[in-house]
């Protein structure tokens, strides 16, 4: 998916391409041209091939097309609607109409507490076989699709990957044996209603033949679909692979171990479970397994975890050891201690296992009481909801929705009006904060309908602007970053190119405290205030008011460079 994206920017440079630009309202400022498409995804139940054609303003061939903003202008109000909402934001109660709808959230949940899980490592560290085979023993998959699944697989030549293809489905990523794009499902443990996503865990390069005597490399970069599963993410599972060399790979520098560690720690997640996979190649090794303990402990408290939201677990995610049930012979050593499952000694629980070290996991507080919002992930057509009702999916970040309930779409200011509800292809007459949703809605043209846009409340509508200041984190990157310097925005499902347009103040990065007002540079593993600036309207929220929706990541040639919060919205 990535690579047509790649050689179509290749071809649409040399005209190749017809483009067809959107019909605008006269009435109203036009933007830059660009092409308004829908995202179609690839599931069963979609009748609209895929497309994901756009046009950038900034021609550079290492960021992806742009991903987020109606090409229909703002109205005034718009411009001006920055201010009013961040002063009510947090003053709306909760409505008195919502009383039922809230018992009808609390009795879906069965009593359970819900969690949005997702599952970051590095390449080849066994992660989607991992949670693969623990569906499996869930029973969330049924013998008859593992039975295609091992078919495929062994038609495929990959044996192996017959449990990774419980999350790797598309015909792409099972022919490659990596996962490409985030992938989605749902479990229940004991106390826990978990919505899993696995992410990708790699950068890849391939080789494509252009012309017979001609060859040329394309570098594929799957980070912002990581970004985009992390965003979704209360919790975490990082899957290190124990082998020798293959553990070092990814945690050495150019690995992904580190870099998700440090991703999702700045997207907001504090509780992280490392998961030792493939300990039954090392023959469930503890000196191996301490001495990978050791290692990720040091590392993760220096990435800003507290040890006692890190846990560690051995596994094996091909034999399926140590999954939903102990297993004693080969981990004498890991469970020999009564009454152990209560005792935590340097992140070790001795005795547990993965789905009991999920059930121990504490779900964050939900929003429910602040306006709705809901950043768009996906936008499709499913068969059999009617004329001009499209289907858009997200989670929902804060505030909830009802069947009939009518929203704004920003930043293209798009009345819409909600008529089903979906949860795990089921329908249900409201949704809140935490969950996954699918909503049916109609009122808007299609083309205005990117993945990045928001449906909020119209009452309290999100800001959109142009230029924000930000408090960052940078990362240990080869560059220094000065006025000017181009990057790449990544906020939630959205990417957008943009420009840090001014250094406003560096920070002690330990204390916060000022050092120096206006530095000509920022140099790596370095905290500052600074101005960005876009030359398209983003949709976001102060980090005082929504968490979830005022975090970012900055990237720049494939490389993340820095973390951030908003801290104001200039214009």
């Amino acid at each position: 998916m990535k690579v047509n994206i790649q050689i179509y920017y290749k071809r649409r440079e040399n005209n190749s391409f017809l483009l067809a630009t959107p019909v605008r309202q006269p009435r109203l400022e036009t933007l830059p041209q660009r092409i308004a498409t829908l995202k179609i995804s690839e599931r069963n139940d979609r009748s609209v091939s895929p497309s994901k054609q756009s046009k950038s303003t900034l021609d550079s061939p290492s960021v992806t097309p742009r991903q987020g903003v109606s090409p229909v202008a703002t109205s005034r109000r718009t411009e001006n609607t920055s201010s009013s909402v961040t002063s009510t934001l947090k003053r709306r109660p909760v409505a008195a109409d919502r009383g039922n709808t809230l018992r009808d959230y609390t009795e879906r949940l069965e009593g359970r507490d819900l969690l949005n899980l997702v599952v970051v490592g590095h390449v080849d560290a066994g992660k989607s076989t991992l949670m693969g085979h623990l569906l499996v023993k869930l029973k969330v998959v049924d013998d008859r699709t593992m039975h295609r699944n091992r078919n495929e697989a062994a038609r495929l030549g990959k044996e192996s990957f017959s449990f990774a293809f419980v999350l790797d489905e598309s015909e792409e990523e099972r022919q490659r044996g990596v996962t490409m794009d985030i992938a989605q499902a749902q479990f229940k443990t004991k106390t826990k209603i978990v919505n899993l996503v696995d992410a990708p865990g790699h950068k890849g390069k391939e080789k494509h033949f252009l012309f017979p005597i001609i060859f040329f490399f394309l570098i594929i970069d799957f980070i912002p679909n990581m970004i985009n599963g992390a965003a979704q993410a209360d919790v975490a599972i990082l899957v290190v692979d124990s082998r020798r060399s293959e553990f070092e790979r990814g945690f050495d520098s150019g690995g992904q171990t580190c870099e998700h560690a440090l991703l999702i720690r700045s997207l907001g997640v504090s509780q992280l479970i490392c998961a030792v996979n493939k300990m039954d190649a090392i023959d469930w090794s503890q000196q191996r397994f301490e001495e990978i303990v050791k290692k990720l402990s040091v590392f993760l408290k220096t990435a800003g975890y507290k040890e006692s939201d890190v846990t560690f677990v051995p596994v094996s995610g091909w034999t399926g050891e140590n999954l939903i049930a102990p297993n004693n012979p080969p981990l004498t050593w890991y469970s020999n201690e009564e009454n152990a499952s209560n005792t935590v000694i340097n992140g070790i629980i001795r005795g547990a296992t993965l789905i009991d070290l999920i059930d121990r996991l504490k779900p964050p507080e939900r929003p429910i009481s602040k306006p709705f919002r809901l950043c768009i992930n996906d936008v499709f057509r499913a068969t059999g909801i009617g004329a001009g009702t499209v289907s858009i999916s997200g989670r929902i970040d804060c505030g909830g929705v009802e069947v009939n309930e009518r929203l704004v779409l920003r930043p293209s200011n798009d009345q819409v009006t909600v008529k089903t509800i979906l949860i795990e292809n089921s329908s249900v007459p409201s949704a809140f904060a935490g969950d996954n949703a699918v909503l049916n809605i109609q009122g808007v043209d299609p083309t205005h309908l990117f993945v990045g846009n928001v449906i909020c409340d119209p009452e309290y509508p999100i800001p959109c602007a142009t230029i924000i200041q930000a408090r960052i984190i940078i990362f240990n990157t080869a560059t220094s970053i000065v006025p000017g310097t181009p990057i790449v925005f990544h906020f939630k499902s959205m990417q957008e190119q943009g420009k840090i347009s001014s250094l406003v103040e560096e920070l002690d990065r330990a204390t916060g405290e000022l050092k120096r007002r206006n530095p000509r540079r920022l140099t790596k593993n370095s905290s500052a205030v600074v101005e960005i600036t876009f030359q398209r309207q983003i949709c976001c929220e102060l980090y005082s008011d929504v968490k979830e929706l005022g975090r970012f990541m900055l990237r720049q040639s494939g490389s993340t460079m820095a973390a951030g919060i908003i801290t104001k919205i200039i214009d």
